[in-house]
C-alpha cells in the first residue's frame, strides 16, 4: 500500500464506477484512507485533488472540436453541476477524493465520507450518477 495518488489525472471528463465527494481540507483525507483497506479498498487506487494543481485537472479547458462539441452537451446535464460543485469545493480549500467502487460498495465509502466531515458525494456508474448525500 503506497497511499493515495494526489492531484494525478485518474478520470478524463468525469469518474466512472467511481465514489466522488468534498472533504475539508487538511487531515481530514487521512481517516478516510486509514478505514478505507477496512472496507478491502487499497488507497493507491485513490485519487485526491486539492489546490490549484487539483483544480487544473478537474476542469482542463477542452482541446480539439470533439472534446468541445462533447463538453457543449454534457453541459446541458446534472453532470456539470456535480463538477460545478466540486470546483467550488476546490476554490473553497476542500478536497476531492475519488475511490474506484463497484455500485455495492458504494454506500459504504458514502458513509465513511459522510463521516469524515464529507459531502457532495456521488457515485458514478457508467451510465448513470446517483447522489449519496446532499450537496
Amino acid at each position: 500500500m503506497t497511499g493515495p495518488q494526489e492531484n494525478v489525472k485518474i478520470f478524463d471528463l468525469r469518474p466512472l464506477e467511481a465514489v466522488a465527494g468534498l472533504v475539508p481540507g487538511g487531515r481530514h483525507c487521512v481517516p478516510i484512507m486509514a478505514a478505507l483497506p477496512e472496507l478491502s479498498i487499497e488507497t493507491d487506487v485513490v485519487g485526491v485533488l486539492h489546490g490549484a494543481d487539483g483544480l487544473r485537472i478537474l476542469d482542463p479547458e477542452p482541446h480539439g472540436i470533439g472534446q468541445r462539441v462533447l463538453k457543449f452537451f454534457e453541459s446541458w446535464g446534472y453532470q456539470a453541476e456535480i463538477i460545478k460543485l466540486y470546483d467550488e469545493g476546490l476554490r473553497k480549500g476542500e478536497s476531492m477524493i475519488v475511490v474506484p467502487a463497484s455500485y455495492p460498495e458504494r454506500v459504504a465509502i458514502a458513509r465513511l465520507m459522510a463521516g469524515n466531515g464529507g459531502h457532495a458525494v456521488y457515485y458514478f456508474g457508467v451510465s448513470h450518477v446517483e447522489s449519496l448525500t446532499g450537496p
